[in-house]
């Protein structure tokens, strides 16, 4: 309308198929098949001119998170709400929390970790924390200043305590269940050990040199064919005839019971 169009003009075009509605007053040109970042975009043009990609879309645009379900918006003011959009309300929205990646506005990489502070447990929050500075997403001085404007957001205590005791070996981590396993050394007052180290000509997951201790996460995942399962097997073997303790936890115990796992990851390495 602002290059001229009347009403009538456009609704000739979305009869013809020239346009395609996505949204009231948010169209395709042509056809719908737009892809997730067309969906995104065009779910944030709905939600108004100063709406932007946020919570668990953002974190899946930043690669911090995947994320199903509608797409998630926040604005500052507005009142349409389109369907089949999870809208978020806001009063503090700084231009500073928002950039544009892929042509999208979106909340930054620190806001968005406060947002998902809100939602996650400790252990996903980790876990994203973790894949933001893995690829080097956060900007550290910006999510300490995020942290200091977002008082009385619920979950900024844990994010800033998980900002504070993130070992910096953890980005090493190639799995969720490595970085639960280096979060419980630190709750357990484990040492922190080398992480994905190559030894005897074999790349194990953590490494306690002093102690010649071994630990590897196993996963059913990787366990899922005989040639996996074997060579998993004769690596044991091989590094315990070269004289190291090896421990082979799942990941489902690291998950649901670890209390015995850690008994033991100090006991051998008291021995």
């Amino acid at each position: 309308m602002g290059l001229g169009l009347g009403r009538g003009q456009v609704e000739d075009r979305v009869k013809g198929g020239r346009l395609v509605v996505l949204h009231r007053g948010v169209f395709a040109l042509g056809h719908s098949r737009i892809g997730i970042h067309g969906n995104r975009l065009a779910a944030v043009l709905a939600c108004g001119p100063h709406a932007v990609l946020s919570y668990g879309s953002a974190a899946a645009l930043w690669g911090i998170r995947g994320s199903r379900g509608p797409v998630e918006v926040t604005r500052s003011s507005g009142h349409r709400r389109p369907h089949g959009v999870r809208l978020h309300q806001t009063r503090s929205l700084p231009p500073e929390h928002v950039t544009v990646e892929a042509m999208i506005p979106v909340t930054t990489p620190e806001r968005t970790l406060l947002d998902l502070a809100a939602r996650l447990d400790p252990r996903q929050l980790e876990r994203a924390l973790v894949a933001a500075d893995r690829a080097n997403r956060i900007r550290w001085p910006e999510m300490y200043r995020v942290l200091e404007e977002g008082v009385g957001r619920k979950g900024r205590g844990t994010l800033r305590r998980l900002c504070g005791q993130v070992d910096p070996s953890a980005v090493d981590a190639r799995s969720n269940p490595e970085i639960d396993f280096l979060a419980l050394c630190r709750e357990a007052g484990v040492p922190t050990p080398a992480v994905n180290v190559l030894l005897e000509g074999r790349l194990v997951d953590f490494f306690w040199p002093k102690e010649r201790l071994v630990v590897e996460v196993d996963s059913y995942r990787y366990h899922r064919d005989r040639p996996a399962f074997e060579r998993d097997g004769e690596s044991t073997i091989a590094l315990m005839a070269a004289g190291y303790k090896v421990l082979r936890p799942t990941d489902r115990m690291i998950e649901t019971n670890p209390g015995p796992v850690m008994q033991l990851v100090r006991k051998s390495l008291l021995t």
